[in-house]
């Protein structure tokens, strides 16, 4: 095994918390004839990011909601804002470097605690089989976004 001291990263996240979360169910009688359509939406947004003597510091915000309809019924509506705080070494990284390590590595972070929150809380709400987050593109999310942008 590789000592932790000679891989620590130089951006780290020191704090997460769920800003939002809302949670809808309805009852629909379906009565396993109609397939449950689910439609996904994900954004995140870079909230701030601070210049120390020794460290860039930046809080970024991941977003994602769920709408499950059977035919033209809602089924279920979540909403999950769920953020964090990094920190990333100044003798080490540029400051638009760090920026990118917030929207990338930090976006997947929190795309994975999201992943657990959604699946843990929908489950302990009733909803069978709980609902997963399907991995996502990054890449791709920031491409999208930028676009959109313009």
């Amino acid at each position: 095994m590789i000592e932790a001291n000679k891989i620590v990263a130089n951006f780290q996240m020191i704090a997460s918390r769920v800003v939002k979360f809302e949670l809808e169910t309805k009852e629909v009688n379906n009565n396993g004839k109609e397939k449950v359509n689910v439609k996904n939406n994900f954004d995140y947004e870079v909230i701030k990011i601070e210049e120390h003597d020794e460290a860039y510091y930046g809080i970024v915000q991941f977003k994602t909601n769920f709408v499950a309809k059977v035919g033209k019924s809602t089924l279920f509506k979540i909403f999950v804002v769920y953020e964090g705080k990094f920190l990333g070494n100044k003798s080490n990284l540029k400051q638009e470097d760090f920026k990118k390590m917030l929207e990338l590595n930090g976006v997947v972070a929190l795309s994975q605690f999201t992943r657990s929150y959604v699946l843990s809380a929908t489950a302990l709400a009733g909803i069978n089989p709980p609902v997963r987050l399907p991995m996502i593109n990054i890449y791709q999310l920031k491409k999208l976004k930028e676009e959109i942008k313009q």
